[in-house]
């Protein structure tokens, strides 16, 4: 299972938002080749952002989780006045994929933030 969220619902430009990724393997048996896979990050404008210092093509390799394992990792972004020009929000999803020996498992979430001036 994957729970994937910002640190604050609300950012100015300028502000830095991170965004974290939890990964909880309750599947009661041992995950293998667990990756987070980066999805869009984007402002209302759909412009492609980017994530410091990932990009988002960059799969980030977990390895395995055993039974009931958790592991995270945590992205950041800055976000500037252009963000707020195009809108009043950022959209992030992140998706993880795993494997057991019976079958694949993969999950994804998005996490959604107000931009204010």
């Amino acid at each position: 299972m994957l729970m994937y969220a910002a640190d604050r619902r609300l950012v100015r430009p300028g502000e830095t938002v991170v965004f974290t990724a939890w990964i909880v393997n309750e599947t009661g048996r041992r995950l293998n080749d667990v990756q987070l896979v980066p999805g869009s990050l984007t402002n209302e404008a759909l412009e492609v952002l980017q994530f410091q210092p990932l990009s988002r093509r960059d799969v980030q390799p977990i390895g395995h989780l055993g039974r009931f394992e958790t592991a995270y990792r945590s992205f950041s972004y800055s976000v500037t006045t252009r963000d707020q020009l195009h809108g009043c929000e950022l959209l992030s999803s992140m998706r993880v994929t795993g494997r057991s020996a019976f079958r694949e498992f993969h999950d994804q979430q998005d996490a959604l933030i107000a931009v204010s001036g």
